[in-house]
C-alpha cells in the first residue's frame, strides 16, 4: 500500500514517540521532505494528499527507521548548518553545533579589532581537533585574509574537512597529527580548538544519538581536562605572545579550565554561550 504524505508523515511521527525521540513530528517531516526533494519543511503541508511513489516510500522507511534507533539527524542528512554554511558530514566527524559558532564569533571580534591596529599585518590561526573543518573553514570563509590551519589526528576527518573546504570555495591548509604536534615549532596569532572535553563518567550517561559520533571527538579523559592541560603545557612555545587562544569548554568546566591556564600564568576570561552557560575561555 503505497503511503499518501500526511499518512506517512503521522506513520512516522508513531514510530519515532514510540521510540523516545525527543522531536519526533519534526523529525518525521524533516526526513519526509528530504526523500521528496522539497525545499522546506512546510511545503509539505501544501501536499498532504500527494500519493508516495514506491521508491519514495521505501526510502522514507528506511530513513525512519534509522531514525528510530537514535542515528542523529544530521547524519541520515549527511549535512548540517554552522555559521551560515552548509557542512558535509557522515560519521568519521563529531556533528558541529550551534553553540560552538561562539568560537568564531569571538575570533572574528578579535581578528577585526587587530586589523584596526595593524591592517597588513597577516594573521596565523590554527584550529586544533579540527573534525568536519567547522571552525577553520568559517574563519577562512568569513575572513580570508586570514592564514588558516585545521589539524586532526584522524585522516578520516581531514577528508571531510578537504571535502568541505572545496564545496565552499576557501582555502586552509590540513594537517595530521596528535593535537598541538603538527604546530609546533611555528608561532600563532591565535589558537582555536573545541578539544573532546567529555569525563568517562559523563560519557557514559550521554544520549544514545551520542554514541553514534566518534567518541575520541568527545573524550577528554577521567575527568574530561586532559587536552588542557597538555594545551597549557605547550602554550607558550607555540602562541606569539601577543597571542591568543579560544577554546569550548563544557558547561561546568569554567572554574577548572581556568585555574588550569592561570596557574601558568595566563589570563583567562568566560564568555557564555546563548543559553548562558560558560562555553568558550579566551586565554592571553
Amino acid at each position: 500500500m503505497v503511503l499518501k504524505v500526511l499518512e506517512g508523515m503521522r506513520w512516522a511521527e508513531a514510530i519515532l514517540v514510540d521510540k523516545g525521540i525527543e522531536n519526533a513530528r519534526f523529525d518525521a517531516d524533516i526526513l519526509l521532505a528530504e526523500v521528496l526533494g522539497l525545499p522546506r519543511r512546510d511545503r509539505l503541508y501544501l501536499e498532504t494528499d500527494r500519493n508516495l511513489s514506491e521508491q519514495e516510500e521505501a526510502a522514507y522507511r528506511g530513513n525512519v527507521i534509522r531514525r528510530a534507533e537514535h542515528e542523529p539527524l544530521q547524519y541520515i542528512l549527511k549535512r548540517v548548518e554552522f555559521m551560515g554554511l552548509t557542512f558535509c558530514i557522515d560519521e568519521r566527524v563529531l556533528i558541529p553545533r550551534a553553540d560552538s559558532e561562539i568560537l568564531v564569533e569571538k575570533w572574528l571580534d578579535l581578528v577585526r579589532l587587530e586589523e584596526g591596529q595593524e591592517p597588513d599585518r597577516l594573521i596565523k590561526v590554527a584550529d586544533l581537533c579540527t573534525g568536519s573543518g567547522a571552525l577553520a573553514i568559517s574563519m577562512a570563509y568569513y575572513y580570508p585574509k586570514a592564514k588558516v590551519v585545521g589539524t586532526d589526528i584522524s585522516a578520516d576527518a581531514l577528508d571531510v574537512a578537504r571535502q568541505n573546504a572545496m564545496h565552499l570555495g576557501v582555502s586552509v591548509q590540513w594537517r595530521q597529527g596528535d593535537f598541538v604536534t603538527p604546530i609546533q615549532d611555528e608561532l600563532w596569532d591565535f589558537i582555536v580548538t573545541n578539544p573532546p572535553y567529555v569525563s568517562s563518567e559523563d560519557y557514559a550517561l550521554c544520549a544514545p544519538e551520542i554514541f553514534h559520533e566518534p567518541p575520541m571527538a568527545f573524550l577528554g579523559g577521567e575527568d574530561g581536562l586532559e587536552f588542557y592541560r597538555r594545551l597549557a603545557d605547550e602554550l607558550r612555545s607555540i602562541l606569539n605572545p601577543q597571542g591568543k587562544l579560544l577554546m569550548e569548554i563544557g558547561w561546568n568546566q569554567a572554574e577548572a579550565v581556568c585555574g588550569i591556564f592561570e596557574m601558568k600564568g595566563f589570563d583567562t576570561q568566560v564568555f557564555p554561550d546563548l543559553a548562558g552557560r560558560d562555553r568558550v575561555i579566551l586565554v592571553r
